[in-house]
């Protein structure tokens, strides 16, 4: 098992790319922290995680409050867990507005989950890997992020951020044994598709080179790749998953 006893705190990890990250890192071993915001969902998550024979917790947390990330990672301080793995992967979208309409109450909506959010869960992760001598960081960005995605500037902006963001983290932690890397979608099959308009999302399939939609799973065995030990010489990377969307 390449995870084994590892601790591994997923965010957003109630649906979609979060929640299949949290399978596949309990497949290899992990202990799970589901950190979502959607209470029911994080229930749903964490009954199949104890369904592999794993520990896991779950504890209701917005990313974008700094408080809330901090009581997310106290929980695991009273528990005595490490803090070996932190995927930053929650993540909210709004539909697609042009950005000359777009308000200050639209922009940070995005802005302060993805963003200031994987800055938020960053901060106190490191505080707790220093003095243990290390752990691995994988953020969750988005071939918008690298392309760019009309109409959707905020959502645009903010991966494109948390990729600059991994970069920087990155060398700035290597020598104290912290891995940071990225990892940039494309067109997965996840709830936040349902925010696209209807002949974007029925379009997606012919943008790519692939011809199809992306499975979650695809993202959640490069997530592996990323926190094991397999990527030991991997710092500051953006891995595509994306079909050929963005080469």
């Amino acid at each position: 098992m390449k995870l084994k006893d590892k601790v591994a705190v997923v965010t957003g990890a109630g649906s979609g790319l979060g929640r299949a990250i949290a399978l596949r890192f309990a497949e290899e071993g992990a202990r799970i922290v589901v950190a979502e915001l959607n209470e029911a969902t994080a229930q749903e998550t964490l009954k199949q995680v104890h369904g592999k024979g794993r520990e896991a917790f779950a504890v209701t947390t917005d990313v974008s409050d700094a408080g809330s990330v901090a009581s997310l990672f106290k929980s695991l301080d009273e528990r005595d867990w490490s803090v070996d793995i932190l995927v930053n992967n929650a993540g909210n979208a709004d539909q697609m507005t042009p950005t000359h309409e777009m308000t200050d109450e639209g922009w940070f909506s995005i802005i302060n989950v993805h963003l200031t959010g994987t800055f938020y869960c960053t901060r106190e992760a490191l505080r707790r890997m220093l003095p243990h001598g290390g752990g691995v960081i994988v953020n969750i960005a988005s071939a918008a992020g690298q392309r760019g995605l009309p109409g959707a500037c905020s959502y645009t902006a903010a991966k494109g951020g948390i990729i600059a963001f991994t970069k920087g983290v990155a060398q700035e932690y290597a020598a104290h044994g912290v891995r940071v890397n990225c990892i940039a979608p494309g067109w997965i099959d996840t709830p936040i598709l349902e925010k696209l308009p209807d002949e974007l999302r029925a379009g997606a399939a012919q943008m790519v080179p692939l011809a199809r939609i992306g499975k979650p799973e695809e993202v959640a065995s490069t997530a592996l790749f990323l926190a094991s030990d397999d990527s030991s010489y991997f710092i500051g990377q953006v891995l595509n998953p994306n079909g050929g969307l963005y080469l």
